[in-house]
């Protein structure tokens, strides 16, 4: 009898544990290429065809926020990851963003944020604490970062996966 109670404690102690530990993960990347150089341009046909091509990277990942800008490269680039999970896209200005604020917010979920060269890195950066990541280079769009944050550990990556 004792080491059935014994073994009760052990596994309803290890599953109070389990459920303490969550893990959020964000990633950000920017948007696609864009049309032109206007103020606010759509995505251009190589832009479009990589939008297509982060739904396809992100399909299995099961991401349950979306977070974008308001301008409408940014919500071409993240309707295509969203729209293929049914999901909600939330908007944010730059300025008033805040990781630390989105991982709080949203403890445990799987987040994609897509910004601009300019504000991504900024975030991050933020975010961290320290100048880890520099500006993106205005020809350059396939990077994604990745923040996982589990137990106030925080790990955080950039790749370039061959979109």
């Amino acid at each position: 009898m004792k080491r059935i109670l014994f073994l009760i404690l052990v596994l309803a102690s290890s599953l109070i544990q389990s459920q303490e530990t969550q893990t959020t993960t964000i990633y950000l990347i920017r948007h696609a290429e864009k049309a032109d150089a206007s103020k606010n341009p759509e995505l251009s046909e190589q832009g479009v065809e990589r939008a297509l091509r982060w739904a396809n990277y992100f399909e299995k990942i099961p991401l349950e926020i979306f977070y974008t800008t308001l301008t409408i490269r940014t919500q071409q680039t993240i309707s295509s990851v969203a729209s293929t999970k049914n999901k909600e896209i939330q908007f944010y200005q730059p300025v008033a963003f805040s990781l630390k604020e989105i991982a709080a917010n949203h403890l445990g979920k799987t987040i994609l944020v897509v910004g601009h060269s300019n504000t991504i890195p900024k975030h991050i950066n933020d975010f961290l604490g320290k100048e880890i990541y520099d500006q993106i280079d205005e020809n350059e769009f396939g990077n994604l970062y990745t923040i996982s944050i589990t137990d106030n550990k925080v790990h955080h990556q950039l790749t370039k996966p061959k979109l």
